[in-house]
């Protein structure tokens, strides 16, 4: 197994199953494509299947598993063509189909993230992705490391002109969410589509949220709704997933009732501050004495040091959130840092003695920056107020946030916050957010099982001014 192939086989017990589901639906096509073919263990069970495809056609980047693959098809007797090709060079137009009929396209594409590939070296996967309506930071960090899956749907949904076909592959259930919110927003022709979940710990032995996704295309573009069934035998939808106004929404029904405070935020969410060399730039007091994480004393000019609160002090998950500093190298994105070497003259002896720890940061973020660089950082920052909430802890409330020791506190980029001009707005924002009407807009919007839970899209389509006013009012059927 190649793990930086995203290598995760589908047992023939899944295949059977998954087979099961799309005949349930009315799936059958005399045409199949699969894009990434594998041992075949796919083609294999659609071959010993009542009424077999007539055509089938297959890609696979790696020799030993399209051989194993042509075994487990060798007996097929109708046509099977399996090619081994990057999937990310090859024109899907250009297939030389033979058979006529709606085209079904079926597998399980990798689930390696890009990020992965990157820190792997490997080949595999796309010279280049660029993921539309990305720009800036967000292009550039997280919200632009997807899995080599995502990739696969983007093309599929982009190359074929089948308006009869459906795609119907296992993937996690955060590359389903997000392929539909692109689908959507860049308004691909699909035309239906539904979220089937599955225990990726019994199948794979992984544990993460997966599902088998559903999607068929169509010239009417109105998959504005998406209905998420538990298991891949349930007929009654849990929940109803969807897009709106850009946003993907995890309960379309919890969200008709509280939709009233969804807008667009006057004030503007920020992250905390992102820098990836905790070692050297967060600092612990000890004994009366800062430390870094090397356990080194570090003495440095004291304007660059500013209390830091963590996502897991916010959360009351850490015993040392007290006493937890972080340097800032910067007071605004971009600032030359050169200029330290004559105005703080001991840190910038401090940075230089660490700085093969900067050279190794692994995020295309510091790319062509100046020298201990750091994002995050402007004159928000530095408020001695905030009203913060981490992103990656789930059931902890939004804190108003003041000075410590004189100095404002800075947060991590595990948090999101609002700068404030006093305690009493802060205190105010916290409560407003805290509310029933801003919590049910919240939990409607956000999926509970995402890594990160409240994300900057959540918070910034909360309307304080509507839900100021819905408050005020007493707000809907109270």
């Amino acid at each position: 197994m190649r793990r930086d192939l995203g290598d995760f086989q589908t047992p023939p017990g899944l295949v059977s199953a998954v087979l099961d589901r799309l005949d349930s639906l009315g799936i059958s096509h005399p045409r199949v494509l699969e894009p990434t073919c594998g041992r075949g263990h796919f083609l294999a069970g659609l071959l010993d299947r009542p009424g077999p495809p007539r055509e089938i056609f297959g890609f696979e980047i790696q020799s030993d598993h399209l051989e194993a693959a042509r075994r487990a098809t060798s007996a097929a007797m109708v046509r099977v063509v399996l090619e081994q090709a990057d999937l990310f060079a090859t024109d899907l137009g250009t297939i030389a189909w033979r058979t006529d009929g709606p085209l079904l396209v079926v597998g399980n594409p990798p689930w390696v993230t890009t990020a992965d590939l990157g820190r792997l070296e490997s080949q595999n996967g796309p010279i280049r992705i660029v993921v539309e309506g990305m720009t800036g930071l967000d292009a550039r960090t997280g919200r632009s490391n997807f899995d080599l899956a995502e990739a696969v749907w983007h093309k599929l949904l982009t190359e074929l002109n089948e308006p009869d076909a459906t795609i119907a592959m296992l993937c996690k259930l955060s590359t389903a969410r997000s392929v539909l919110r692109w689908a959507v927003t860049t308004a691909r022709p699909v035309a239906s589509a539904t979220i089937h979940r599955l225990d990726a710990h019994r199948w794979f032995g992984a544990a993460v949220g997966a599902c088998l996704f559903v999607v068929r295309l169509g010239s009417v573009r109105s998959c504005d709704r998406v209905d998420v069934y538990p298991d891949l035998v349930s007929d009654t939808p849990e929940t109803t997933i969807g897009v709106v106004d850009g946003l993907l929404v995890a309960d379309l029904a919890a969200f008709e009732r509280t939709s009233h405070a969804f807008g667009q935020s006057r004030l503007v969410w920020r992250q905390g501050v992102k820098h990836d060399a905790a070692s050297v730039m967060e600092l612990t007091e000890i004994d009366g004495t800062l430390r870094n994480g090397h356990g080194e004393v570090v003495d440095i000019e004291p304007e660059h040091i500013f209390p830091l609160r963590k996502g897991v002090d916010l959360a009351g998950r850490s015993v040392t959130s007290r006493g937890r500093s972080v340097i800032v190298t910067q007071r605004r994105l971009g600032e030359d840092t050169t200029a330290l070497s004559g105005r703080s003259p001991r840190l910038w002896a401090y940075l230089n003695r660490h700085a093969d720890i900067f050279k190794a940061r692994k995020s295309k973020v510091y790319a062509g920056h100046v020298p201990f660089a750091m994002f995050g950082v402007g004159d928000y920052t530095f408020a001695s107020h905030k009203v913060a909430i981490p992103g990656l802890h789930k059931g902890v409330p939004f804190q108003a946030i003041g000075t410590e020791g004189g100095r404002p506190v800075l947060l991590d980029d595990t948090c999101y916050f609002l700068p404030c001009e006093t305690a009493l707005e802060a205190d105010r924002l916290a409560g407003l957010l805290n509310g029933p009407e801003a919590q049910s807009l919240i939990a409607a919007l956000r999926f509970p099982d995402a890594k990160r839970s409240i994300t900057k899209a959540i918070l910034q389509r909360i309307d304080l001014d509507r839900l100021k006013g819905a408050v005020e009012l007493g707000g809907p059927g109270s």
